[in-house]
């Protein structure tokens, strides 16, 4: 565990800061360490929230788990689906919250991840499901969202007013912003016979592939303010949550190629929630993908749902970022100790209410035997009684 010197702590007391963020992503946990030395209050960002570590209840009979990725649930399980992610649940929460001699540093940063005062979360209704929520957390999701700035390079204004049938724009983000070449190629080829359409793509490796006239690559794009233009009719991403969101603020359907972790969870909600289709980036066919294309830009539906989750998007009385810019300064002004319920001090068989259950149990454990010592002592009674009746009649 990374232990701060006492000069890092003097620095920063000099600050007089009221309140850290952390993000609880398993390998930033340790930022923790920073306001409990500090001794200050902490706030929690987190995507992937472990209902059991949160004391939410987020049942899994309807909710499906935020980091069961590889599941692909909807809140409308069939009894299977339900199984596996109660199973998973359990497994999730018994791997971060049991804590092993060898991995003392984990069990205490766990601690302090508890003794967070309010939770900033990433999931909401729009791209996820409804589920409830505990007065000391806060939906932010989609909070990088954001109108247009109403300006665009000047090379890709032209290239956008030059396409006749409209603009894909394609960004896998900057950890995939290269390719391979035969993945590369496979793009380039599809792209190559979109009649009509041209095609945006953030893209730093091209190899020597060779670029079709209908595409324009890029280092880096302004992706939000592109998104914003009425000339894009589609949005190929790599299913990271900031870019599907604002695909989502401006009503514009995806094609989601998921690389890795939580990409194949928002991949699948793009699926469920009809916003767009999802692929697999290392098995597609160039005519998947045409097909796929043509698809979405043919069938009105796909644009109508994410217009419709648009309007629902940005008619909140208030934006993500409003909502964190509230709640962080509420926080500061009031403290916590009021958001937090009493789940949060109860140990997890106890919020899980086992020992209840388990009290239960033994009462209906004691009256069936009760009952069984009974019904057994009047069949024996009842066989004494007809033996008896019967020696009689024997004798007489």
């Amino acid at each position: 565990m990374t232990v701060m010197d006492d000069d890092t702590v003097l620095k920063l007391e000099r600050h007089g800061f009221d309140v850290a963020i952390v993000d609880s992503t398993f390998f930033a946990k340790c930022g923790y360490l920073i306001p409990h030395r500090l001794q200050i209050p902490w706030i929690t960002h987190s995507f992937a929230v472990d209902p059991f570590a949160v004391r939410v209840p987020w049942l899994p009979s309807f909710v499906p788990n935020t980091m069961a990725t590889s599941l692909s649930l909807s809140d409308d399980m069939t009894f299977t689906e339900r199984l596996k992610n109660t199973v998973f649940s359990l497994f999730v929460s018994f791997k971060t919250t049991t804590c092993y001699m060898e991995n003392i540093e984990h069990c205490v940063l766990h601690e302090m991840m508890s003794r967070t005062v309010l939770w900033l979360v990433g999931v909401g209704d729009i791209l996820d499901f409804p589920r409830p929520m505990m007065p000391n957390m806060v939906s932010i999701a989609g909070h990088m969202a954001k109108s247009s700035s109403g300006k665009l390079p000047p090379d890709i204004q032209h290239f956008i007013d030059g396409a006749a049938k409209g603009v894909i724009l394609m960004t896998f983000g900057s950890l995939a912003s290269s390719m391979p070449t035969h993945t590369t190629e496979k793009f380039f080829s599809a792209f190559r016979q979109l009649d009509g359409y041209r095609v945006i793509w953030r893209l730093n490796k091209k190899d020597n592939v060779q670029l079709p006239g209908n595409v324009m690559t890029g280092h880096w794009l302004p992706q939000n303010d592109i998104l914003a233009h009425s000339s894009v009719k589609l949005f190929i991403t790599h299913a990271g949550v900031n870019g599907h969101f604002e695909a989502i603020y401006h009503g514009v359907p995806m094609i989601a190629f998921p690389i890795f972790s939580n990409h194949h969870y928002y991949a699948r909600r793009v699926d469920l929630k009809g916003y767009g289709m999802s692929m697999n980036l290392h098995e597609f066919t160039v005519n998947e993908l045409l097909e796929n294309i043509y698809k979405i830009l043919g069938d009105t539906s796909f644009k109508k749902r994410v217009t419709k989750a648009s309007e629902i998007f940005r008619s909140q009385a208030q934006s993500p970022l409003e909502k964190a810019t509230f709640w962080i300064e509420h926080v500061c002004q009031f403290g916590g100790d009021h958001l937090r319920s009493a789940g949060d001090d109860l140990p997890l068989y106890s919020y899980l209410m086992l020992d209840v259950l388990a009290f239960v149990l033994l009462l209906l454990l004691i009256l069936v035997y009760f009952l069984y010592v009974i019904v057994k002592f009047m069949v024996n009674k009842c066989r004494r009684h007809k033996t008896s009746c019967d020696a009689s009649k024997k004798n007489s």
